[in-house]
């Protein structure tokens, strides 16, 4: 079963970004975030500014990959 997730990089009130991360397990916030520096998703400057790593359905994930 896969696990969907929105990782939010927040870096001032204008500029940060959403990630979508799909794993194979359930993760813990600090689990995903280490998932996606080794994936090379954020760097490890961007994964200390993460602000929220929210579990989303397969619908939603689809919508944020471009």
């Amino acid at each position: 079963m896969k696990h969907y997730y929105d990782l939010h990089v927040f870096f001032s009130s204008q500029n940060g970004f959403s990630v979508p991360v799909k794993t194979d397990k359930p993760m813990t916030k600090e689990e995903v975030i280490n998932y996606a520096v080794k994936q090379n998703l954020i760097d490890s400057e961007d994964a200390k500014c993460v602000d929220t790593v929210e579990e989303i359905d397969e619908n939603d994930y689809n919508s944020l990959v471009v």
